[in-house]
């Protein structure tokens, strides 16, 4: 195809004193490229005299790399074989190309405030979720040496299971190849990650027409904090873990369920619920409400009338309703996740009344929630908003078992999986009261959660 390179060589630039490594200048026949290339030889096993090409990888610089050491970093461009863009690479010279010389024309969008910055904390690598990887991994597995970097991992094979991928992490188990200095024995081995789930950690990729929404994950707490670095600035990091993801898409954008809208209507008005969060001036709990009357007002054609809806008192609801949505929030509790099993399932008597303490940690987690699209992209954003509003009121929950209030880092991580990675979903199939099912995409379920 004419997407794929046409590689030309020009010169030898190094060949290995064994023979069995050597570095050309390459040209690719239709750019003003001129790169290196390194290929592997190998011993032949076909009883044919002379060498065989046993692995081929483009590199912008020529490096220092034994046999081995090439397989390995050949090998970890599997991800952008399988990713298929701009076309199906035909071999792995291919992959390497695209991995460093092809640039897909997009915009990425992300959170104003939010910044990233690994502080080695290994929760990615720790926290109780299940992690799998496609089956070629185990040939990457395969080649980095165990031998010298710890011996009792050679051999090691990842468990296969039902559906063909390898089981990386259960739940409540850490990674077995963290390191005990807190690091990843792989990617101290390659120099990178190249596993898909580790290496978009904590980030989560969105497609739109306008580009790609990147939002970031709040078990990892620098990202929770906003510590460190704008995404936006790491354009070619966020790059190479686009490719290893499997950023959502949505063929049709709702604001409620059955209620199409255009793109631009969906992303001004996420934006503005985003924007309604982000309000230091007003009380969270207020704010929410303000999201539930924008939505409503929305759907129904009404007035946008943030001033009134500040001071309008909030919906009446009957014991009834509210002793059904205590029900749905103790199935919640009820679910068998560590962080929600240690709270008490007795609601505290001012749960209407209470305002979470930490709340631009809150915030963050709320925003990324909606910007994730984890939620709206499926549903809508009124169901995506009313996700919202039940992690708010589990953040409380937590908060008042809690010694002086004060959230552990374990609670923070489950709200952010909960969230972000989507754990609520549940919610619509367990947890919805009787009768109930048709309503929690209303903005009325969310302005009742809120008062429960």
């Amino acid at each position: 195809m004419d997407v794929l390179p046409r590689f030309r060589r020009e010169a030898l630039l190094e060949l290995s004193d064994d023979g069995s490594v050597a570095w050309f200048q390459v040209s690719e026949a239709r750019g003003d490229l001129s790169f290196p290339v390194v290929v592997g030889f190998a011993d032949r096993a076909d009883g044919f005299a002379g060498p065989a090409v046993g692995w081929c990888a483009v590199s912008p610089q020529v490096k220092r790399w034994t046999y081995s050491e090439g397989l390995l970093q050949s090998l970890a461009n599997y991800p952008w074989m399988r990713n298929g863009t701009p076309v199906a690479p035909r071999a792995m010279i291919d992959a390497s190309f695209f991995r460093y010389y092809w640039r897909q024309p997009l915009k990425f969008q992300t959170l104003p405030d939010a910044r990233f910055s690994c502080m080695m904390s290994t929760v990615c690598c720790r926290h109780d979720y299940e992690i799998s990887l496609p089956a070629e991994a185990q040939i990457l597995i395969d080649a980095v040496p165990w031998d010298s970097v710890k011996p009792e991992l050679v051999g090691t094979r990842l468990p296969v299971r039902a559906d063909g991928k390898l089981q990386l992490k259960a739940l409540n188990e850490t990674c077995r190849f963290l390191g005990n200095q807190r690091q990843c024995l792989i990617h101290q081995s390659l120099g990178r990650q190249p596993f898909g789930p580790c290496s978009v950690f904590p980030f989560s990729f969105a497609h739109t027409p306008d580009g790609v929404s990147v939002a970031m994950s709040p078990i990892c707490g620098a990202a929770r904090r906003g510590i460190g670095v704008a995404p936006l600035h790491r354009e070619e990091d966020l790059r190479e873990r686009l490719v290893q993801s499997e950023a959502r898409r949505a063929e049709a954008f709702r604001l409620a369920p059955g209620m199409d809208i255009p793109w631009e209507n969906f992303r001004d008005i996420e934006k503005a619920l985003c924007d309604l969060l982000a309000e230091t001036a007003v009380p969270l709990r207020r704010r929410l409400y303000l999201c539930t009357r924008l939505l409503g007002s929305l759907r129904d054609g009404e007035p946008l009338d943030t001033n009134r809806w500040l001071n309008e008192a909030t919906v009446p609801i009957t014991d009834d309703l509210r002793e059904a949505l205590r029900g749905m929030l103790g199935r919640v509790l009820a679910w068998d996740r560590t962080a929600l099993k240690a709270l008490p399932c007795v609601f505290p008597p001012t749960l209407a009344d209470m305002e979470v303490l930490e709340a631009a940690v809150m915030v963050r987690i709320l925003q990324n929630t909606l910007f994730s699209k984890v939620y709206s992209y499926p549903f809508d954003l009124t169901t995506a908003l009313n996700f919202v509003i039940v992690l708010y009121l589990l953040a409380l929950m937590m908060q008042a078992a809690s010694p002086g209030g004060a959230l552990s880092d374990v609670m923070w991580q489950e709200l952010g999986s909960l969230g972000v990675h989507g754990l609520l979903k549940l919610l619509l199939h367990e947890g919805v009261p009787d009768g109930f099912r048709a309503t929690f995409g209303t903005a009325e379920f969310g302005q009742w959660l809120l008062v429960v």
